[in-house]
Parts: C-alpha cells; sequence; structure tokens
C-alpha cells in the first residue's frame, strides 16, 4: 500500500525535509528501497554533508580560542653590564611582570563574533542537507522513473513480437508479402535495443542513488514508489510567503548577526588597551632591591580604527542589499517553477484520462483490423507507437512533477502539497 510521504526532523532543528510529494510503502520488500531508507543513509552516508562535523569542530576550536585573555609577559633588564668598572659598579638587573589588560569589552565581543561564525556553519549545514535530500530525492525518481520504463519497453517489445506473430500467420495465408515481415522484424530489434538501453540507465541510475550515501555499488534491486501519486499542491501565496522563513534566509539572518558582531568588535579595538608592569630591581653598588611599576596605553590619535569600522559597516549593508537581491531573484525562480508543476500535472492527468484510452481503444480496433486484413502492417505499427509513446510522455511528466516539487521544497524547505488528491488527477 502506498502511502504519501510526511514530514521528518532534520537532527538539530524542526524543518521539514522536502519531498513531501513522494510516496513511499511503509513495509520493505526484499531487494526493494523505499524513500524513508534512502533518507537514512543520505543524512548518515552523504559524503558532502561529512565535510559539517570537521568544520564545526574548527569553529568550535576558534571559539574557544577567542574567549581566552592575552598571556602576561615577563621581562628581564640589565644596565652597566659592560663597560668601565665604574659604570659596572652601577650595574642594575630588572626583572617586570606586565599584564595587557583588554578594554571596551574586546574579549565579549571577540568570542561574539566567533559564536556568530557557528550560526552560519549551522544555517550551511541546514541548506547542505537540504540540497543533498533534494538530489537524492531527484535521483530516487530518475529510478522510479526508469523502472517504470522498463516496464513499458517490455510491453513494446510484447507488442512487436505478437505484430511479427500475426504478419507470420498473414503470409502464410497470403494475405501479407514478405515486406512486412522485414519490416516487422525491424519493429521488434528496434524494441528489443530499447529495452536493453533502458535496462542500462536503470542500472547507471541506481548506482547514481547510492552515491548519495557514499557507496560504489547499489545494494538494492529496485526503489518503492508510485509515481503516478500527485498530491494536491497548496496555492501559490502560501508558498511565496514562507520564502522568507526559508533556510536560504536563516543563513543570510546568521551571516548578518557575524556581521552585527565584527562591527562590534571592530568599535571594541578603537579602545586602546591598558598594560600595567610590576616588577623588582636590584642595585648592585648598594645592593639594594626596589621594587618598580608602570602603567602604558596608546593614545588614538591616528589610529582609531576607521577602516575597520566602515569595512564592518559596509558588510552589513552588501549582506542587506544580497538578501533582498535573492528574495527577488527566488520569488521568481519560485513563481516559475509552481507554474511548471500545475502544468505538469495538467499534463499527466490529460494524457492519462483522455489521451491514452483514446490511443488504447485505437490500438484495439487497429488490432482486430489488421488480423481482418483491413489495416496494414504500417497502420498498426503506428497505432501501437503512439500508445507507446504517450505512455511514455506521461512516466517522464510524472518524473517531472516529482522533481518540480522537490526543487520548490529545497528552496522553501517546507512541503507544498496536501494529502488529498485532486478530483480526476491521475494516480
Amino acid at each position: 500500500m502506498f502511502i504519501p510521504f510526511v514530514r521528518h526532523c532534520l537532527a538539530g532543528m524542526l524543518m521539514l525535509v522536502p519531498l513531501a510529494s513522494w510516496a513511499a510503502t511503509d513495509t520493505s520488500l526484499p531487494g526493494a528501497l523505499s524513500l524513508q531508507e534512502a533518507i537514512a543513509r543520505t543524512l548518515k552516508g552523504n559524503p558532502e554533508l561529512l565535510v559539517f562535523p570537521a568544520a564545526k569542530r574548527v569553529v568550535e576550536a576558534e571559539r574557544l580560542q577567542a574567549n581566552f585573555r592575552p598571556n602576561p609577559s615577563i621581562d628581564l633588564t640589565a644596565e652597566n653590564f659592560v663597560g668601565p668598572s665604574a659604570a659596572r659598579d652601577q650595574q642594575q638587573i630588572t626583572l617586570t611582570l606586565s599584564h595587557v589588560i583588554e578594554l571596551g569589552g574586546k574579549r565579549a565581543y571577540r568570542f561574539g563574533a566567533a559564536d556568530a561564525v557557528m550560526g552560519t556553519v549551522e544555517a550551511e549545514y541546514v541548506i547542505a542537507r537540504l540540497d543533498a535530500l533534494s538530489e537524492m530525492a531527484r535521483r530516487f525518481t530518475d529510478t522510479a522513473q526508469s523502472q517504470g520504463e522498463i516496464e513499458l519497453a517490455d510491453r513494446a517489445v510484447v507488442l512487436a513480437q505478437s505484430s511479427a506473430t500475426s504478419v507470420e500467420r498473414r503470409i502464410k495465408a497470403g494475405a501479407a508479402s514478405t515486406a512486412e515481415r522485414n519490416r516487422a522484424q525491424v519493429v521488434l530489434v528496434r524494441a528489443r535495443i530499447d529495452a536493453e538501453r533502458t535496462r542500462s540507465d536503470l542500472a547507471a541510475r541506481r548506482i547514481a542513488l547510492a552515491a548519495m550515501w557514499g557507496e560504489q555499488e547499489a545494494n538494492f534491486d529496485t526503489v518503492q514508489a508510485d509515481l503516478g501519486q500527485l498530491p494536491t499542491l497548496i496555492p501559490i501565496a502560501p508558498i511565496l510567503d514562507q520564502l522568507q522563513q526559508s533556510p536560504a534566509f536563516a543563513r543570510f539572518a546568521a551571516e548578518r548577526r557575524l556581521r552585527e558582531a565584527e562591527r562590534k568588535l571592530a568599535r571594541a579595538q578603537a579602545v586602546p588597551d591598558l598594560t600595567m608592569a610590576l616588577g623588582v630591581r636590584r642595585i648592585s653598588l648598594s645592593n639594594d632591591y626596589t621594587l618598580v611599576a608602570s602603567l602604558s596605553m596608546p593614545l588614538p590619535v591616528h589610529n582609531r580604527n576607521q577602516g575597520e569600522i566602515a569595512a564592518a559597516t559596509a558588510k552589513i549593508e552588501v549582506s542587506d542589499a544580497e538578501r533582498e537581491a535573492a528574495h527577488l531573484r527566488m520569488r521568481a525562480v519560485l513563481y516559475g517553477l509552481y507554474q511548471e508543476a500545475v502544468q505538469m500535472r495538467a499534463r499527466a492527468a490529460a494524457i492519462k484520462n483522455e489521451a491514452i484510452p483514446q490511443a488504447e481503444q485505437a490500438l484495439l480496433l487497429t488490432q482486430r483490423g489488421f488480423d481482418n486484413g483491413r489495416f496494414s502492417f504500417l497502420e498498426l505499427a503506428d497505432a501501437q507507437r503512439q500508445v507507446l509513446e504517450l505512455r511514455s510522455q506521461l512516466i517522464e511528466a510524472y518524473g517531472d512533477a516529482h522533481r518540480l516539487d522537490a526543487e520548490i521544497e529545497r528552496l522553501i524547505g517546507q512541503p507544498i502539497a496536501t494529502s488529498t488528491p485532486i478530483p480526476g488527477e491521475p494516480r
């Protein structure tokens, strides 16, 4: 029994995995791969996703480093230890310990900037998972489509074989020439070649699907899917409204937080730090020890970090402009994809409910007429070709509809289909 694919939770975030329009079975068949299993394998072993745990550890290490205070310094100064004896009698040795005190909240802002980098990495990870799942859905659809094409190719072989047998009977009855036999054999050979090509395509697509979770060979025979189950699309307006909350725009939000943190850090770095030193000095002439102390601070006369502050402010403006441009661009893309998805459903419904029944009826009548000698082989072959082409176009329309759904859901991170089929929709 086929059921619509429903929500899955991506690790660490409550968001939808795309492909809500797919259909898969609850129970696994021997050698068959379900969509749920393909999703689990992709999230676990996709080579592109395996990069992010290491990238996250890099950012965590950088955040740890950003939280450290400056190290203290120890200085040893010797004076008058070389020269005339009178000068050496005035030899002084000073040992000081100095420490930089960061002012302006530099440490907190430095940690905040490093923490904001983690937000961008996590946003990129969410987008990468959606991209991986969307690509997996496309390959899953390709594989399911190849399975349907194999069934159609096998039917073409059966029809061609049946036609060749009928031609032989007509030749024996003196109702056909050997030229029709040649035509029938050519059709049969081409049908067998197409069937072999389709099987080769399926093998390649199975390997391409297995590569999504890092395997070089496909350890499954088929995928469990019903291409003809096309759920109802939700209206376009909610889809466009969801765009602002999509993972792509969450990345823009994370990037803006990073830019804000960098500007705060740049402003804090304009505040000069205070260096304190405390030490002990030995005077060799009197063999006395004295304490020394010092305070130092740069004077922000020329360099007040103006350039870094201006650059950080400009980066915020660039991020805002890129976000607005991306919103307009993605809105146009989404609208176009949605219209294609609607059109593909309409095309599939028209082919399945109108064109194919007419073509099948015409083939049945032509087959009877051919058997009775009223139609030629060319007329029969044309009727068969029309049926096969329409069924091929139907399979292609189903596959295109699922691929369009997955692409839209990749962009918005939400399902775009309900579980109630459209009346008259192909199922």
